[in-house]
């Protein structure tokens, strides 16, 4: 009781799955996912290297992002789905993958 668990991966790590979910896409920035009004087109997936879910290290798991759902930011969803690094001071997209690496954080 009253334990918390966090749960989370680098941007670095993520992999985005062709809409078929058979290949990585290559490159990732051809990948179009996202309509104007910021909902899927379709399930988006991606393949995580490696993740912590409830203090488990957990490696090469696909998590999946539901078609029906909206995208309330879909430029930074897009970005991190294609794995750039977001500089979350000013919200600036930075492709550099190590730039924020060994700051800490951590999500309330």
């Amino acid at each position: 009781m009253g334990d918390r668990y966090y749960s989370w991966a680098n941007n670095c790590e993520v992999h985005l799955l062709t809409e078929d979910q058979e290949d990585f896409a290559d490159p990732a920035d051809d990948e179009d996912f996202l309509k104007k009004n910021g909902q899927l087109k379709y399930e988006v997936n991606v393949q995580l290297d490696n993740y912590v879910d409830h203090a488990i290290m957990v490696q090469d798991q696909i998590i999946s992002f539901m078609k029906e759902g909206t995208v309330h930011q879909p430029e930074i969803f897009e970005m991190v789905m294609k794995g750039y690094n977001i500089d979350t001071s000013d919200f600036q997209i930075n492709t550099q993958e190590t730039m924020r690496f060994h700051e800490p954080n951590k999500n309330m």
